[in-house]
């Protein structure tokens, strides 16, 4: 069985997300949040749903969408 820890970076149904709770009992949980141009993202998921990231070893472009709001930040069209 695959365990996870709170702050972990995981893959669920293709988006990266970061695993911001654990339920201590079965069965077990995992609360999930990403970000997204609209706002946050919450998803809770199985330890089964979720796949492990890959040690950033395989390009993932994920975050194409986020604008930056940060001053001087380049701004895509």
């Amino acid at each position: 069985m695959v365990s996870f820890s709170v702050g972990e970076e995981v893959l669920y149904k293709g988006e990266r997300y970061v695993i911001s709770t654990a339920s201590p009992r079965p069965p077990y949980q995992y609360r999930l949040l990403a970000t997204t141009p609209e706002g946050a993202k919450v998803r809770w998921a199985l330890a089964a749903d979720l796949t492990k990231m890959e040690r950033y070893t395989r390009a993932l472009d994920d975050t194409r969408s986020i604008k930056s709001s940060a001053a001087g930040a380049p701004r895509r069209r």
